[in-house]
């Protein structure tokens, strides 16, 4: 019988973690994926002995943030184990650790700003994080300092956190991002690659009972006098209680379900929500080891404003910004031994000329080559990912994470996850929700699951 007390559509890490908890209530559950793999952004396929991830991850907090409260309450062990990392930056050619090496490569009154700029945000009460919601990272760190090397790495950092530009995530996210990771201390990779985290959470939503459909596109959210009912899938009505999208809150209310359902206001809102930035991967399987590189993330210049604003006129910069990490040096059971994984992503705005999209592979290999020189010379296969691909895979028009966590879209005025509707509900990283990419849709659904469900 297709009836169920909960619908999930959509099995990324937040339909997943809703997905648990409703099961170990004793829920009748059933999750949805339109692909043939599971995991959303946590995607990780394998090819010729490697183990790869479709994006480029490390994870902010491992098991001491969301992703362990969520297996605490529901009496299981992750079973996973993390690499923890240092992250390291660089900028034309030279790599450092962010913030001790800025003290030898900026005037000391501008490093010492810098530093006040982040002790003062770990000292604040969250009352007083929450205040600076609508104004940009970008725009509170001028209260300390313009330095250029400050500017650019709190830019990174941004990046990092949240796949946006400094001048455009809100600074209130920005902090809570960064006492999250300073209070915890455990950004790491996991064991076997990201598809691990999803398959801890395959085996504990089974073993609660919950059912899980791949290759399974929900056509449709069936409503009735204003109550989600169901979905269709195909020829099939699978019958719910509850119906909680992990799908694009715009493809939610656009396509599966229609705007006619919603009022003139919600439409516009939604209309008006922007995604994150989005960045093409590349993936290099290698036929040696040639690099200890765990993490890097590189900028290309310290004047960001100035390096996409030539992007968007069609000219290439000579370095790219990058985000590059190397499974294998945390997890060496995800590459044959010997063999070497790199992986790494650029990030940049939607909506980019085409010559510069075209040619951002070349340039992204030759700004590792800065650092990684033999590269080319050690390369069993190469996969390039575009952004277009991204949003065939995910939708979301590629966006790195989902809706940005921008100035107008944190705290209050991120998406609630309840809707209008009776019975519908959203989570991810769409509504609801704070913290750095998976665990931003983490708590996207332990939020749903405390105030609603």
């Amino acid at each position: 019988m297709n009836k169920f007390d909960s619908i999930i559509i959509g099995s990324g890490v937040g339909g997943l973690s809703t997905a648990l908890l409703l099961a170990n209530e004793g829920k009748k559950v059933l999750v949805l994926e339109k692909n043939e793999l599971l995991g959303g952004r946590l995607t990780s396929y394998t090819r010729d002995g490697f183990t790869v991830d479709l994006g480029v991850h490390v994870i902010s907090r491992s098991n001491k943030g969301p992703l362990g409260e969520v297996f605490d309450r529901v009496g299981l062990e992750t079973g996973l184990e993390f690499q923890k990392l240092r992250p390291v930056t660089s900028y034309n050619g030279k790599i450092f650790v962010f913030p001790h090496d800025l003290k030898d490569m900026m005037p000391e009154e501008e490093f010492n700003a810098l530093m006040k700029f982040m002790v003062d945000i770990r000292e604040m009460t969250d009352e007083e994080v929450s205040s600076y919601d609508d104004i940009s990272i970008d725009e509170f760190l001028k209260k300390y300092t313009d330095n250029d090397m400050a500017s650019s790495c709190v830019f990174n950092m941004a990046q990092i956190y949240t796949c946006l530009s400094s001048w455009l995530v809100s600074a209130g996210e920005f902090m809570r991002c960064m006492r999250y990771e300073a209070a915890a201390r455990a950004s790491g990779y996991p064991i076997g690659g990201c598809g691990a985290i999803t398959n801890a959470y395959v085996k504990a939503i089974e073993s609660k009972g919950g059912e899980i459909k791949n290759n399974a596109k929900v056509d449709s959210i069936v409503i009735e006098d204003n109550r989600a009912v169901g979905v269709k899938v195909g020829d099939i009505i699978y019958e719910a209680d509850t119906v909680i999208s992990n799908a694009d809150i715009k493809a939610t209310v656009f396509n599966l379900v229609g705007q006619d359902y919603f009022d003139s206001d919600y439409i516009k809102y939604v209309k008006d929500l922007e995604y994150s930035w989005t960045g093409p991967v590349v993936r290099v399987a290698l036929d040696e080891k040639i690099s200890d590189i765990k993490m890097l993330t590189q900028f290309g210049s310290l004047k960001q404003k100035e390096y996409y604003g030539n992007m968007e006129k069609g000219i290439m910069p000579d370095e790219l910004n990058l985000f590059l990490v190397c499974p294998s040096n945390f997890s060496p059971t995800v590459a044959p031994e010997g063999k070497q994984l790199i992986n790494f992503a650029t990030p940049i705005p939607l909506g980019l000329p085409k010559n510069i999209v075209d040619n951002l592979q070349e340039a992204m290999i030759k700004t590792v080559e800065k650092y990684i020189p033999d590269l080319r010379e050690h390369i069993l296969w190469m996969e390039y990912t575009t952004t277009n691909e991204l949003c065939a895979s995910l939708g979301e028009m590629g966006a790195g994470i989902g809706i940005g966590q921008r100035v107008g879209q944190v705290g209050k005025k991120r998406p609630s996850n309840k809707t209008s509707i009776d019975g519908l509900y959203l989570v991810g990283a769409e509504a609801g929700g704070s913290g750095v990419g998976i665990e931003l849709a983490i708590n996207s659904a332990l939020e749903l699951f405390d105030n609603y469900l």
